[in-house]
């Protein structure tokens, strides 16, 4: 997935948390809305240390791996992880909030991923047939 696709999905899913979270403050309640949003940037930041921990980890064969890196990325991952489990054990929001914040940012990810795609889909078929009118020229 391109970067920019990526870097989409955590920001559409920090401002739709944020509006949501909004609206939940004064339909459910301010710990639910706090719980929701929470969550929501506590997956925007995990997938954020996921791609920096595969983009340092997984490159071209022959190319130097910066270890460093590496070990930096991945225990940014674990610390992400280890706040969740904190989170969840201390229990200081209702549980359903954290399904539904991090539900969110698994909407979010299928919306601005298939919309990604057709514009894909849509540039190459574009691309393909300037090359019939190139070719028919």
């Amino acid at each position: 997935m391109a970067q920019n696709v990526l870097a989409r999905v955590q920001i559409w899913t920090i401002l739709l948390a944020l509006a949501l979270s909004a609206v939940l403050v004064f339909t459910v309640s301010p710990q639910f809305a706090l719980g929701v949003f929470l969550t929501a940037l506590w997956a925007a930041a995990g997938l954020f240390a996921l791609e920096k921990l595969l983009r340092v980890a997984v490159l071209p064969p022959g190319e130097p791996r910066n270890v460093f890196a590496m070990f930096l990325w991945g225990f940014a991952k674990l610390a992400v992880y280890g706040l969740a489990v904190w989170v969840l054990f201390s229990r200081p929001f209702p549980a359903i909030s954290h399904a539904v914040g991090f539900t969110l940012m698994m909407v979010v990810l299928v919306v601005v991923g298939a919309r990604a795609r057709d514009e894909e889909i849509r540039r190459l078929k574009l691309q393909a047939a300037q090359g019939d009118q190139v070719q028919d020229a």
